[in-house]
């Protein structure tokens, strides 16, 4: 065999070798990958009183889980910081944000991705061969500023993959936007609108005039966040207070430094008419799903119970509570039978159907009539029987002396048998009469008693004897001759 040929074979076989141990599925970030990171103003040309929003830009996500500390410096003399946004690519990231001395520090880690050497649990890191926005930070610019606003980038800290595997880091350009002096804007857009507690569909954009959204039926009044590009653009907000239920709109108006140019904004805003938010559940301990349903017109509730409202499970409800109860009375739909009010603890996480002929409320719990378990014997002297209230009647067990107990269970299940008082129609926790020392105190009374009988009998037989022979003494016998 020739060398040429030995020399082809061997470039073959290790290819062929190659791709045997080649590793298969997803590839990890390797230390030798490449990001650069640059500083990208949203706009060029701005001027004195102007928000200035710049983008921090990575060129590619090579499977990256956290980045940082970036450290970014911006000249203070002329734009103060305002805010700081996450980028909207990098859902799952969780992000630290400071400020200090014309210095923005930020850091950013994927809360769900993580290491595993099971790839069937692995959670893929986010990864993109094109630009990703890494956050936007806004700036406005001093009314009297002049000359130029410049950013840059101090530090890029480091990129690393969920293997803790580093990429290489290369700082990409800042920005230098020179500050039109002695203009007037004719800028009459919004840097800024939000809702508190409201998402608009679609995301915020300046250029885009018309939004939706949808609150729950409880929201009357909305706080409108409306900042304009120029400090000196005036805007005027309307129709965000004594929302109908249905539909309603919101406008906001922006007039220019300019007086002449202007915007009209409008979000229109749809009030539920059900008090209860959509898709609204919780689920117990147990993993049973309940869903909130709307009130009927009429509902009978437990005594000294008032409506109110409670977040649970993020959800603004309709509730009703009482004072010394903790738990609150919801109405509920199980899945099976009709809806009704059931209790819940937040506690523990149990859900409990209320039932006005079987459910007793005290001031520390909510407890129910229940049949009596198998392993749970009645106490002595107890036979089934039933107590009528005046109101209700209720199932349990009597005894000769006329005492009423029941078997009743607490939120959590736990069953015990409580003695009814008729006087003031409470319950209290029945415990059975200690009756050792009655019987330990009669069968000592038996003892002595028998003992003094005994000791009667021999002083008596004594006292017969004595006089016997007492008498005997004094008049003997007369002798037979």
């Amino acid at each position: 065999m020739s060398k040429s040929v030995r020399a082809v074979s061997v470039i073959i076989l290790s290819a062929l070798m190659a791709l045997i141990f080649l590793p298969l599925g997803r590839a990890d970030v390797r230390a030798e990958a490449l990001v650069t990171v640059s500083v990208s103003p949203q706009k060029q040309t701005i001027g004195q009183g102007d928000i200035i929003k710049i983008d921090i830009v990575a060129d590619n996500m090579p499977e990256i889980t956290s980045f940082g500390p970036i450290v970014l410096g911006y000249d203070e003399t002329v734009a103060e910081y305002i805010s700081f946004d996450q980028g909207t690519a990098l859902k799952n990231f969780i992000y630290t944000e400071s400020s200090e001395d014309g210095v923005i520090t930020v850091s950013a880690a994927d809360q769900y991705a993580q290491n595993s050497e099971d790839d069937e649990y692995d959670i893929a890191a986010f990864q993109s061969s094109e630009p990703v926005v890494l956050y936007t930070l806004s700036f406005r610019v001093k009314p009297n500023a002049t000359g130029e606003f410049d950013a840059w980038l101090d530090d890029l800290g480091e990129f690393r993959n969920a293997a803790g595997e580093g990429a290489e880091l290369t700082k990409g350009s800042g920005t230098t936007l020179p500050i039109n002096e002695a203009t007037i804007s004719s800028d009459a857009t919004l840097a800024f609108l939000k809702i508190s507690g409201v998402q608009l569909t679609p995301e915020f954009n300046p250029n885009i005039t018309s939004y939706s959204a949808t609150v729950e039926r409880s929201v009357t009044d909305l706080q409108v966040n409306a900042i304009a590009s120029n400090l000196w653009a005036a805007v005027i907000i309307e129709g965000a207070d004594d929302l109908s239920i249905g539909e309603n709109e919101i406008t906001i108006d922006v007039t220019a430094q300019d007086g002449v140019s202007w915007m009209h904004y409008s979000i229109h805003i749809t009030r539920n008419e059900s008090y209860v938010p959509v898709d609204a559940a919780l689920v117990d301990y147990a993993g049973n799903i309940y869903t909130f349903v709307d009130l009927p017109q009429e509902i009978s509730l437990p005594e000294g119970f008032s409506q109110t409202t409670r977040v649970i499970n993020g959800y603004s409800v309709p509730a009703f509570t009482r004072d010394g109860v903790s738990s609150v009375l919801l109405y509920l739909f199980d899945g099976y039978d009709s809806p009704g009010l059931y209790f819940y603890n937040s506690t523990t996480k149990t859900v409990t159907k209320y039932d006005s002929d079987n459910t007793i409320i005290r001031m520390s719990k909510i407890l129910q009539i229940s049949p009596l378990p198998e392993n749970v014997s009645i106490p002595d002297g107890f036979t089934a029987a039933t107590f009528d209230t005046g109101t209700v009647v209720l199932s349990g067990y009597a005894n000769e002396d006329k005492e009423f107990i029941c078997y009743l269970t607490d939120e959590t299940g736990i069953g015990n048998f409580y003695l009814y008082n008729p006087e003031d129609g409470t319950f209290q926790l029945y415990k059975p009469a200690d009756k050792r020392a009655a019987t330990l105190f009669e069968y000592l009374f038996n003892i002595f008693l028998v003992i003094s009988i005994i000791e009667a009998v021999i002083i008596v037989i004594i006292v017969y004897l004595v006089r016997r022979i007492f008498v005997d003494k004094t008049n003997p016998r007369p002798k037979r001759v």
